[in-house]
């Protein structure tokens, strides 16, 4: 194991010192789009857009602005003999060349993106659909923006013969437990190298939805995944309300979180507090499915907001209530996702100035009244329900 490790830091340095001292030197990426190893090109995805505004939030705020997600033309790539590298599964079809079709490039810097180096290359020979893209250890990016890449692709995989899947360096063990949910068996599933990886024939599909921030994909491809992973059975409203904590958070931690946990529990005695990341991944779908309200700090664990159905979703976020706030704008992603299985969705924002990526602190003052007037909106409009 101690020899693996080494041997997978040395690889990071190498390509991480090969990608800066080339940008520092001069030998820029060439970012392309059109290739003579680009084999063949399908047709996945026309034109659209998807107009969200949460009328729940909307009824409480008083407004709430439209969220507009950008589903561009999209086509699904026949590749060969290109290289895969890091973390990201950054595509070139020779080592200064980036493939450069997703609109997840914009804005990363250049340092930042690791080249291959042919020698140390990692080579399949078998078909593979690249599933690695931004932030992939992150798995609310990977249910919500990758997975619905591979779900609009399978009928033309299909077609095409099949492939295997080709997951990100490090996190191939969590994330074969999603793939199995689409029937991906285990042996279909195969570890890229944190370096380089040489594909002979690769099945490429970029971001499904050209925003930055605003990333949802179509509804048609959620609604799949729910079929996949909870069934078309409604799970019976037994569970208790739970509280995401953000404990084991490596950033963006609620420097107060026991405070704002305690005042929830005045208003639902039976709240527990959980930490997903010590929870098997059918533990924490049973847990959004029969869970009445959830509430916590704005982070990953929302993401399977997905599999819930008509709860109330309490997500906290640091900053203000408008389209300059990051993580305002990410939290919609969940909320849209949360709507489709008629959840009440609702971002409550500490109204403070924070520092990216900082802990932080929601006033419980604030959070107080907050959640007073939530549950007297509630009980006006008599869409919740619940017994201590």
């Amino acid at each position: 194991m101690a020899i693996t490790n080494i041997k997978t830091k040395l690889t990071e340095i190498l390509h991480d010192a090969k990608a800066t001292i080339w940008t520092d030197t001069g030998h820029h990426l060439k970012k392309v789009k059109e290739h003579s190893k680009i084999l063949d090109r399908i047709l996945i995805q026309t034109d659209s857009v998807t107009h969200y505004t949460n009328e729940f939030e909307k009824i409480y705020c008083g407004s709430c602005e439209q969220i507009d997600f950008f589903h561009p033309e999209t086509y699904l790539y026949v590749l060969k003999n290109v290289w895969v590298v890091g973390s990201e599964g950054h595509l070139f079809f020779e080592p200064d060349q980036l493939f450069s079709v997703c609109s997840s490039l914009k804005g990363v810097e250049e340092r930042k993106i690791r080249r291959p180096i042919k020698s140390l290359a990692k080579v399949i020979e078998e078909p593979v659909f690249i599933l690695s893209s931004r932030a992939p250890g992150n798995r609310g990016h990977f249910l919500i923006e990758h997975l619905p890449r591979l779900v609009a692709s399978m009928d033309a995989i299909k077609r095409l013969g099949g492939c295997k899947i080709l997951v990100t360096p490090m996190h191939r063990k969590w994330q074969a437990g999603y793939l199995q949910k689409l029937e991906v068996p285990d042996s279909e599933i195969i570890e890229a190298s944190i370096g380089s990886t040489f594909c002979k024939r690769a099945f490429y599909v970029p971001t499904l939805c050209k925003g930055e921030i605003a990333t949802c994909s179509r509804e048609k491809y959620y609604q799949f995944l729910r079929k996949c992973f909870i069934g078309s059975q409604v799970s019976p409203r037994k569970g208790l309300p739970i509280f995401l904590s953000r404990k084991d958070a490596p950033d963006r931690k609620l420097g107060n979180e026991d405070a704002i946990f305690s005042i929830a529990k005045t208003f639902f005695p039976e709240m527990k507090r959980i930490v997903m990341s010590t929870l098997a991944l059918n533990e924490q779908i049973r847990l959004f499915q029969e869970a009445p309200v959830i509430i916590g700090p704005h982070g990953q664990p929302f993401r399977d907001i997905l599999f819930s159905s008509n709860s109330i979703v309490i997500q906290l976020i640091q900053g203000f209530r408008d389209r300059s706030n990051q993580y305002y704008q990410w939290a919609q992603n969940y909320n849209y996702v949360g709507s489709l299985g008629k959840n009440l969705c609702l971002s409550l924002l500490s109204e403070i100035e924070f520092n990216t990526n900082n802990d932080w602190i929601y006033p419980e003052d604030k959070f107080e009244k907050d959640m007073s007037q939530l549950i007297s909106l509630l009980d006006r409009q008599k869409t919740f329900f619940y017994e201590s």
